[in-house]
């Protein structure tokens, strides 16, 4: 039985996001929390970049909540920008997959995976999800949908440059727990 191989993507700064969004921080992070406590329970294989806020938080929930195969993408060399900052996300790795920039790590996290998850936006996130909208357009990579969370998008939405180009991939959900009823969908199709 194939395990569903799912990427997260989202803000690493939580802060920033709470002030654009006028949610409290607290919000987002039990948001993350809850996020990696479903995934854990569907028992999924977690891809996620290396480093801070909502994606770190979800990862950490995941495996606090039994959840077996998280793969951390690390960037190897500092290219473009550095990479020291996220060398403690690699303690709570089941997998280190090492790619030689920071250009591989975000695209990958959205390229090999069966699901991609958005748990909010950044500027970060707009580049892996316009690498989204490149790989559906030309026929790359691996991602069967893309699952956008509402409540943690800014304007509940993703920007329409992007959202347009993947409307046949795309699934929003209004809630984190909206999840747990896309992600049984999408497993026994995966399986």
């Amino acid at each position: 039985m194939k395990t569903l191989k799912i990427g997260l993507i989202g803000p690493t700064n939580i802060q920033k996001i709470s002030k654009l969004t006028k949610k409290p921080a607290d919000f987002f992070i039990e948001r993350a929390e809850t996020v990696g406590k479903l995934l854990a329970e569907f028992n999924c294989e977690i891809w996620a970049n290396g480093d801070k806020g909502m994606v770190s938080t979800a990862a950490l929930a995941y495996k606090k909540n039994g959840g077996k195969k998280l793969t951390i993408l690390y960037p190897h060399q500092p290219s473009p920008w550095p990479n020291k900052h996220i060398r403690s996300s690699k303690k709570y790795a089941d997998k280190l997959k090492k790619e030689s920039s920071w250009f591989w790590a975000n695209y990958n996290v959205v390229t090999q995976p069966d699901l991609c998850v958005c748990i909010g936006l950044s500027s970060g996130t707009l580049s892996e999800l316009a690498y989204v909208k490149w790989n559906h357009q030309l026929k790359r990579g691996k991602l069967k949908k893309l699952i956008a969370v509402r409540e943690l998008l800014r304007d509940r939405k993703l920007p329409p440059e992007i959202e347009v180009d993947i409307k046949k991939i795309l699934i929003y959900v209004n809630r984190v727990e909206d999840l747990k009823k896309v992600l049984e969908k999408n497993s026994k199709k995966i399986r």
